[in-house]
């Protein structure tokens, strides 16, 4: 029985590893951009400000784009700032406007990385949480 637990657990470790690691010897990594994004958005017309509140983690491939992307997080955070605050109640409220937003993101955040470093590094964008007050 130990045998076939050992046996087991090898296997999974060696999915695993090849999973994380894969033939070229890169990981994927996530960047956590901190502190969460906390801003108001949209036109204030009413006099009542909205808010949103995002935490965005950029999954990226290798410890160079991780360094890459940590060394140009201000910028990337101002962008996204910028970004969210344009949006508006019906983006914000509806899940395929913030699956719409995160790839719109997504896109910006590729362009200002191919711009600043020359290849886009970032893989994808998530958004671990999205909440709005109205």
């Amino acid at each position: 029985m130990k045998r076939v637990t050992l046996f087991i657990l090898m296997t999974l470790f060696s999915f695993s590893s090849f999973g994380e690691a894969g033939a070229t010897g890169s990981s994927t990594q996530y960047v956590h951009l901190q502190p969460a994004f906390v801003l108001n958005y949209g036109s204030n017309t009413t006099g009542r400000l909205k808010y949103i509140r995002t935490d965005v983690a950029l999954r990226v491939t290798g410890a160079e784009a991780a360094g890459k992307v940590n060394h140009h997080q201000a910028f990337i955070r101002n962008q996204l700032v910028l970004l969210l605050s344009q949006q508006d109640e019906a983006t914000v409220n509806d899940p395929q406007g913030r699956e719409k937003l995160r790839q719109v993101a997504l896109d910006e955040i590729r362009a200002l990385m191919t711009e600043l470093e020359g290849k886009p590094f970032v893989d994808d964008l998530y958004f671990q949480n999205f909440v709005a007050q109205n």
